[in-house]
């Protein structure tokens, strides 16, 4: 079988998980097809999970990791914002924790180098974990790479070769694991006593309130709350030590957390947001159910909204970019054949293929200007600032239709 259904919670291991949402069977959002691949698709369950326990969100599958990331499409640095994002980071990271160019920096699911290519070049020991083949696009020579799953073995190899680690950071990646809690052991074995641990996730209560549901995809496996996040760093010996929400992520609005070895006492900060989460009906399934209705009025009006637009016949519409969330939310919207004619996009690998599920074609963004196409469902909607501003689409009187 390519899945494994979930029985008990990935953090508490509590077997009354709640089924709060159901998107139908949805192909892997990042696996792009060559037109001879349509017909042999797979689709997997696509509903969320909720722990009353621990208050983790979690799909009610985990697809085998083989058949995501053997062939990956997603390449970072095709995204010039996200490279401004990471480069910020790092300016932070190094400034606030005082990050010297000589200690051990790791990026766990480092992708194609994005976030280490920020570092300064003077700085030495960089470390990447990849096991997807986007790491053949890592140019940079100074990062040492491990193309694997980040484990127990891995983390040994490091502590052979260098120090114990300063910086670890893990940015749109924890989601993706299954195993969080040897994931966080390993961690904190590797991590140097004064060291950070930086995730960055896609934010629960952003996608509940806002109706994000574009962001539930196979390959994020867990929803976080700084509910469960507090929950899983306790149970493994780290403790939070700060938090901001960010409108920018790799998936949308995302938290950024930084956990260190379980040596300080809950920060005050910490402990409002916990009661912020709480005030807010993170324990209560009225939230939940909310979230679900928002979910069906957001897929009918946007439906609705392309299909209004369509019925004047000079009028095609074209997606523009192609992030794996964006299939989620084509495939939820169950649209008629040829109704959205292209997806553009500038990431090389991905052109001249098709979508997931809805099998429409990849072309350059030059193309849609071409063909004269005024109106594009914007995908990378998180990136609305920087598209509306640059893309060339728009400054030849495209137009584009948002969701969310």
């Amino acid at each position: 079988m390519d899945y494994l259904k979930i029985k008990k919670c990935r953090i508490c291991n509590n077997p009354k998980l709640i089924k709060y949402l159901d998107l139908g069977n949805q192909p892997l959002a990042n696996s792009f097809l060559k037109k001879s691949e349509i017909a042999h698709e797979k689709k997997f369950p696509l509903q969320l999970l909720l722990c009353k326990k621990c208050f983790l969100s979690q799909l009610s599958v985990v697809v085998k990791p083989e058949l995501i990331f053997s062939d990956y499409d997603y390449l970072s640095s095709s995204s010039k914002a996200l490279q401004n994002h990471y480069k910020k980071l790092c300016q932070f990271l190094i400034k606030k924790y005082y990050v010297k160019p000589k200690d051990v920096i790791l990026d766990i699911g480092c992708n194609d180098g994005i976030l280490l290519n920020q570092y300064p070049k003077r700085y030495q020991n960089l470390l990447g974990v990849e096991p997807s083949n986007a790491c053949k696009f890592i140019k940079n020579k100074k990062i040492y790479l491990y193309n694997s799953f980040f484990s127990k073995k891995i983390s040994e190899k490091i502590l052979n070769k260098f120090n114990k680690v300063k910086v670890i950071t893990m940015t749109n990646v924890l989601a993706h694991v299954h195993g969080v809690n040897d994931l966080i052991k390993n961690i904190k074995f590797i991590l140097d006593k004064d060291g950070i641990f930086v995730i960055e996730v896609p934010y629960l209560f952003d996608m509940l309130k806002k109706g994000l549901f574009d962001v539930i995809y196979h390959e994020h496996l867990s929803y976080f709350s700084i509910h469960s996040l507090n929950k899983l760093f306790e149970r493994n010996g780290l403790k939070i030590i700060y938090h901001k929400q960010i409108n920018f992520g790799a998936s949308g609005p995302a938290i950024r957390v930084i956990a260190t070895h379980k040596n300080k006492i809950l920060l005050n900060s910490i402990q409002k947001k916990l009661l912020t989460e709480k005030k807010n009906g993170i324990q209560n399934l009225k939230t939940y159910v909310s979230f679900r209705k928002k979910t069906k009025i957001i897929i009918k009006k946007l439906k609705n909204k392309i299909i209004d637009i369509r019925l004047n016949k000079k009028n095609k519409i074209a997606c523009y970019t192609a992030p794996a969330k964006g299939n989620t939310l084509l495939n939820s919207l169950n649209l008629s054949k040829n109704i959205i004619s292209y997806v553009s996009e500038n990431n090389k690998k991905k052109i001249g293929k098709y979508t997931p599920g809805t099998h429409i074609k990849i072309v350059t963004d030059d193309f849609l200007i071409k063909k004269g196409i005024k109106y594009a469902l914007l995908l990378s909607w998180n990136y609305k600032n920087f598209f509306l501003k640059r893309s060339l689409f728009i400054k030849k009187g495209g137009k584009f239709l948002i969701p969310f």
